[in-house]
């Protein structure tokens, strides 16, 4: 939240107060795809504000609801969140010179993308499917594996142009 100003910082607040009660009230309803939903929505608002480390906690939390629903697109969406985030603490780790502590956050954080690449092919939408691969494209080439980069970029515009290229390596060296 550094870089917000005094209003959009009032704004992230807010909104992650609003998601906390939703949370509450999804907590209470006992519907697991709503509570899902709701995590997600703390995890982004955590995130918002800057405070990374419970962003991830609530991500951890909606992953494991979404896996235990067998809700595949929700699995995803937090896989890519919690990479995201990994490669964010990294970034944090790195500025501390806690170099080693930053070099594991980004091998969690190539993980949970590499999941979620594979995870993405049983997505319900063929358009989302796009999405999540160029989401995780830009997460890897921000963190240098250009390579691994460049092949998912290829497999979501072989979905565009309705090319059906197996799907079994389409990264260097991992089975996604």
């Amino acid at each position: 939240m550094t870089h917000q100003n005094p209003a959009a910082a009032d704004d992230a607040r807010n909104d992650l107060r609003a998601a906390v009660a939703a949370l509450d009230a999804a907590e209470v309803a006992g519907e697991p795809a709503h509570l899902s939903q709701v995590l997600a929505q703390v995890a982004r608002c955590h995130r918002a504000v800057g405070a990374l480390s419970e962003a991830d906690w609530y991500a951890r939390r909606g992953l494991s609801v979404a896996r235990h629903l067998g809700a595949v697109d929700a699995s995803v969406d937090a896989l890519c969140t919690l990479a995201e985030l990994a490669t964010e603490r990294s970034d944090r780790l790195e500025q501390q010179d806690e170099s080693r502590g930053a070099h594991r956050l980004r091998d969690t954080a190539r993980d949970h993308a590499f999941e979620a690449a594979r995870l993405a092919q049983h997505a319900t939408d063929p358009q989302w499917e796009i999405t999540v691969l160029l989401r995780v494209s830009d997460l890897f080439d921000r963190l240098g594996d250009h390579d691994d980069a460049v092949a998912l970029q290829c497999r979501a515009l072989g979905l565009i142009t309705g090319a059906t290229a197996p799907r079994t390596d389409v990264l260097p060296g991992r089975r996604v």
